[in-house]
């Protein structure tokens, strides 16, 4: 599937005063995906989730759908290290860095989020892909590009876990979830 979608949530004030007391009915964990457009923006979305009784935070470097934030620093070991150090800065519960699929050497950005202090890393993302309609010519997504997933993702997936898990001592999670904007 290639889509397009983005971040979509109501927010996390929404998450706060619905979602969250609905999941403590639960005998799980709760693990929340936090992006963001800046450092500031992972920052203070940071602050406020360490208020929270949650378990833990997966921060979204990944995401090849947004304009600006999330893929932005997270195709580099120093992007992926410095967002990583200014929200552990402010955050004292377990912290998982989402790492995008699109780059080069994925061991890079996962020892920057070893380097800075992350407790883990999940991964994969979708891949970013395009598509083409032969007969207007044009993309058939608006942002021109978008994220591939399903069965064919999984050999792309498994060889970069592989690959992580050689290169950095910290745990290598494949995880599932939404995320939630300040």
């Amino acid at each position: 599937m290639l889509n397009s979608i983005g971040l979509q949530n109501p927010g996390v004030e929404y998450f706060m005063e619905n979602d969250l007391p609905w999941l403590r009915k639960f005998d799980t964990k709760i693990i929340v995906n936090a992006c963001g457009s800046t450092i500031e923006d992972y920052v203070e979305l940071a602050k406020v989730l360490n208020t929270l009784d949650i378990d833990g935070v997966e921060l979204n470097l990944s995401c090849p759908n947004v304009k600006a934030g999330c893929m932005a620093f997270g195709t580099t070991y120093e992007g992926v290290k410095e967002v990583t150090s200014q929200v552990r800065k402010v955050l004292d519960k377990p912290l998982i860095v989402k790492l995008t699929p699109n780059v080069t050497d994925i061991t890079e950005p996962a020892k920057g989020a070893e380097a800075a202090g992350a407790d883990g890393v999940s991964l994969i993302n979708t891949l970013l892909g395009m598509s083409i309609d032969i007969e207007k010519q044009r993309p058939v997504l608006a942002n021109n590009m978008g994220g591939l997933s399903g069965p064919a993702v999984k050999p792309v997936a498994v060889r970069m876990v592989y690959q992580v898990a050689k290169a950095v001592k910290i745990p290598v999670l494949g995880l599932r979830r939404n995320s939630y904007r300040k």
